[in-house]
């Protein structure tokens, strides 16, 4: 899954110009190591999709930093809370993280902002409403909170990096044999 997620980064890069590769390279650096790459690649295509900068993933991988020391709570749970509820606007999801989003609040907020009003705002200027209104909630409950990331975390994290560079030299045996394997029944059971 991890080398199909690579492969699909290159091709949407070479159809788009986006380069999904760097943005998620830029994502784990953000989050101080805390993020693999496959939770930074899954953040940046969800981003992407909602029209998200690499700045704005990058201060929702910082403001999940932030969170998660403050409240004693896992980053990736922290982060994966962040970039689904922003970008789903679920305020369910970030109320487990102190923010209390109220989205119509949030849009008029953001319309009166850009000198518009909320009916007339776009899909992409009201998921920009929910991340402002997050974003500043963030800095007010957590702005001066000084991130401490877990070792063992960050160990891990390079453990798995270690396993996906190690797996791309024997993947391509390991799939070949699988192929030939799940074409062919009586093959198949003669393995197994």
């Amino acid at each position: 899954d991890v080398s199909n997620l690579q492969k699909s980064q290159l091709e949407y890069a070479q159809s788009t110009g986006t380069a999904l590769g760097s943005m998620t390279q830029k994502l784990r650096d953000a989050s101080g190591g805390l993020l693999g790459f496959r939770e930074a690649a899954e953040a940046t295509a969800i981003g992407v999709a909602k029209g998200f900068s690499p700045a704005m993933m990058n201060n929702i991988a910082e403001g999940a930093r932030k969170a998660s020391t403050a409240l004693g709570r896992d980053f990736g749970d922290s982060f994966d809370r962040l970039v689904r509820g922003i970008s789903k606007a679920e305020p369910e999801l970030l109320d487990e993280l102190g923010i209390t989003l109220r989205l119509k609040k949030a849009t008029e907020d953001y319309a009166t902002s850009i000198d518009s009003t909320a009916e007339a705002l776009t899909a992409s200027q009201r998921s920009m409403a929910v991340y402002n209104e997050t974003m500043n909630q963030i800095e007010a409950n957590f702005g001066s909170v000084v991130p401490k990331d877990n070792a063992f975390i960050l160990l891990q994290k390079t453990f798995d990096d270690i396993v996906r560079a190690g797996t791309q030299f024997i993947l391509p045996f390991f799939e070949g044999f699988a192929s030939i394997v799940s074409r062919n029944g009586v093959a198949a059971v003669s393995i197994f």
